[in-house]
């Protein structure tokens, strides 16, 4: 049992930009199952609750508010690939703070670092308006996230430059 060390490599306000990146990070992947995705959004009114479930079928409700029936409520999806991905964390984006994550995959071995294949702590994260994992404060950018194993911290900073990109904050307490 254990946490993944969440690695910030992109900010941007573009979500595009941090959704293509996404896709070229899981492209270095040595594997990953495509529907090995699932987004979640915080809905903290009735309306962000009713315009999240809305847009896409087969959304998951859990009420976390006064007695498991209240306000706030996690609103889940699974999907099948990135392309459902992207379009569903651009809907829920344009709602509230939400996030994308890739949790069926498989970081690469880099003999140089002394690293093996990573499966176990091999996570990708794309968070909507947020700069933290749990998307819990509000931000106009756009963050991606590597997640890896616990000090295996020169791993993220090898998968960011595959794809020209680098880290660019101290890394979070993941899952």
């Amino acid at each position: 049992m254990g946490n993944t060390r969440a690695w910030p490599v992109r900010r941007t306000t573009d979500l595009d930009e941090a959704l293509t990146l996404a896709r070229r990070l899981l492209s270095v992947a040595s594997w990953y199952r495509p529907s090995g995705c699932c987004l979640d959004a915080w809905a903290h009114d009735d309306d962000d609750l009713r315009r999240l479930s809305e847009v896409f079928p087969g959304t998951r409700v859990e009420h976390y508010g006064e007695g498991g029936t209240a306000l706030p409520a996690l609103v889940s999806l699974n999907v099948a690939d990135s392309d459902e991905a992207g379009e569903a964390l651009k809907a829920w984006a344009n709602i509230t703070r939400c996030y994308a994550l890739w949790h069926d995959l498989k970081w690469p071995a880099v003999p140089e670092l002394g690293l093996g294949e990573e499966y176990k702590y091999a996570e990708l994260q794309v968070a909507g308006n947020s700069h933290d994992i749990h998307c819990e404060e509000w931000a106009a950018e756009h963050t991606v996230f590597i997640h890896t194993r616990p000090g295996d911290d020169e791993r993220a900073a090898w998968l960011a430059a595959q794809v020209d990109a680098r880290v660019v904050g101290p890394a979070e307490f993941g899952w």
